[in-house]
């Protein structure tokens, strides 16, 4: 992913997480697009800068970030509220196989 492409998504990002969004966060959102764009290629077969990937990878990044905190739980409980998490890698790399390219 080239850094025009990366830091417009970053700042996609930055809106849609909005309110969860903590001021000085960069560097993380930058590290979990950095992951989860590598992810994405491998499973794939394409270049990292293929703009098809950018949609899951975006989808991916928004999960990790607001789920931080829960890492390596498959579900959570507060009060009332009751999550269940999916595997955010294992989704991701199911769902850019179906624009992976054979080779």
């Amino acid at each position: 992913m080239n850094e025009k492409d990366k830091a417009n998504m970053l700042e996609r990002l930055k809106k849609d997480i909005s309110v969860n969004f903590k001021v000085g966060d960069d560097s993380v959102l930058s590290g979990f697009i950095d992951d989860y764009i590598s992810i994405a290629s491998d499973n794939s077969n394409r270049r990292k800068d293929d703009k098809k990937l950018y949609p899951y990878v975006y989808k991916a990044v928004a999960s990790a970030y607001q789920r931080r905190g829960d890492e390596g739980s498959s579900s959570s409980t507060e009060g009332s509220q009751s999550t269940s998490y999916i595997d955010i890698e294992e989704k991701l790399a199911k769902d850019v196989r179906a624009v992976r390219v054979v080779k």
